[in-house]
């Protein structure tokens, strides 16, 4: 008889769902990232769309800043190298938004499609699906057609984060704009299915939830210039133009190689004001694994002011 009762009681628990039984098993993490690819609607007059960063690297050179200045060093692209740097070989920073057909040009010479580059990261309560997004120029203008007043750097890396509970379930959108970002809960974020709308800034590509024109942050500008961008209300546009569903493809903090370089991904940004020569600065970007949103997953997006 007690022999049938503990068969029976085991049997019984064996049919009794658990928190993390299959009613409510999480998904693949591949399935999850492939699932919430997001969805880039462009700017009217955007000449660049997110691509792979294979042309921008067959097209630069590795340097190394020296006494005498940059210079170029053999490769290939170290795992580390902070201190150096990619420089486009063939085009100039310093020409500001006349430079664009060029980088447009050399980029268009490689034909690739759009693609973003996406990787799963984890809290201890949250999953991070962090998609990153790879332009070969930065040709942010006041106006638009391009006047007096530009911000220009090579390489541009922006990122959208889907942030899911441990069961799968999307919580909140972050997506990056200039030094940091904004957030927003997943119930408030346009979307279509489960991607969702990123509309991208003219030039800077910074992200935000829907079209219209946004106060540019002035400490996301070098120091020595921001009350020079207070005074002028510089603004990001964004539009309903070319939408783009771009190709995920997963990456690694090690694979595909150029993942490891820590230096920076373009030469010298410049800024541009009226009766002024451009203004060299520090604008490049480094890699998505040397950045707070990846270092600090969930944190940093959480961390971003609503949007």
């Amino acid at each position: 008889m007690r022999r049938r009762l503990a068969l029976f009681v085991l049997v019984a628990l064996a049919l009794v769902p658990s928190a993390g039984g299959a009613g409510s098993a999480r998904p693949p993490y591949a399935v999850l990232l492939a699932r919430h690819v997001p969805i880039l609607v462009l700017h009217p007059a955007e000449q660049f769309a997110p691509v792979r960063v294979d042309g921008f690297l067959a097209d630069s050179d590795l340097q190394q800043r020296t006494a005498a200045g940059w210079e170029t060093i053999p490769g290939p692209l170290p795992a580390g190298g902070a201190d150096l740097r990619l420089d486009q070989r063939t085009c100039f920073a310093m020409d500001g938004p006349a430079a664009s057909g060029c980088y447009a040009g050399a980029e268009a010479a490689h034909v690739s499609g759009p693609v973003v580059y996406g990787k799963v990261l984890r809290s201890r309560t949250r999953i991070d699906l962090q998609y990153w997004i790879w332009y070969p120029f930065n040709d942010y203008s006041a106006s638009v057609p391009p006047g007096e007043v530009w911000q220009v750097h090579e390489g541009d890396w922006e990122s959208v984060s889907v942030i899911l509970d441990l069961e799968g379930r999307p919580l909140v959108v972050g997506m990056s704009k200039h030094c940091e970002g904004t957030r927003r809960d997943w119930s408030d974020v346009r979307r279509r299915g489960a991607r969702p709308i990123a509309y991208v800034a003219l030039g800077s590509h910074a992200n935000y939830f829907e079209p219209g024109t946004f106060r540019h942050s002035p400490v996301c500008w070098p120091r020595a210039l921001r009350d020079v961008v207070r005074a002028l209300r510089l603004r990001d546009r964004t539009g309903s133009g070319r939408v783009v569903r771009p190709l995920l493809v997963p990456v690694t903090s090690t694979q595909p190689s150029w993942m490891q370089f820590a230096g920076k991904w373009g030469e010298s940004g410049y800024v541009h004001f009226p009766n002024n020569p451009p203004i060299a600065y520090d604008g490049a970007p480094r890699a998505p694994a040397f950045q707070e949103t990846w270092r600090r997953p969930v944190t940093e997006e959480l961390s971003w002011p609503p949007g």
